[in-house]
């Protein structure tokens, strides 16, 4: 996975339309959901089971709408920084694995510690997290003294999530 530029601006516009419209279009439909039922089924009374199922109802029908939008051009951000979260993820709940393998030396762990933290730093810059930035800045330091020690060239483009799996065959 490479880390991509990508206009903020549009971004954010984006992403809080997806979620302002996912949120009101949730509970719209819920409602109107939740009338409709107990109207068929409920003689016009209050029933919780009938509510739920007017809710999960409203998240599947939105679950359906997202599926069906997610591949128009102008949700190519989001969809960009949701993978980079998922692969950060993944990165993440190895990172005990990770260690171990750093610890020894292992230089396919050198290249997935350096992307996570690069890619990190990438969303923090994307989604405005200032707050943790300059701590993520001093592990890159940190990062590339150790790689400056040892001799290793790492980059971004180095990282494969296939490395992850290999890392975890030899250190489990």
């Amino acid at each position: 996975m490479e880390l991509k530029s990508i206009d903020k601006p549009s971004y954010k516009k984006h992403l809080n339309l997806l979620q302002f419209g996912g949120v009101a279009l949730l509970l719209v439909l819920a409602l109107g959901l939740s009338s409709l039922y107990r109207s068929w089924w409920g003689n016009g009374e209050s029933n919780t089971g009938l509510n739920l199922l007017a809710v999960i109802t409203a998240v599947v029908v939105l679950a359906a709408l997202f599926s069906l939008i997610r591949q128009q051009p102008w949700m190519a951000d989001i969809r960009y920084t949701w993978q980079l979260k998922q692969e950060l993820n993944r990165i993440y709940r190895h990172s005990k694995v990770l260690e171990k393998a750093l610890a020894d030396g292992d230089e396919n762990a050198f290249r997935v510690h350096f992307f996570s933290l690069h890619g990190s730093l990438h969303l923090y810059r994307i989604e405005d997290n200032t707050l943790t930035v300059p701590e993520l800045q001093e592990k890159i330091a940190e990062l590339d003294e150790t790689l400056r020690q040892r001799q290793l060239v790492v980059s971004v483009a180095d990282y494969r999530p296939e490395l992850i799996d290999e890392i975890k065959q030899r250190y489990r």
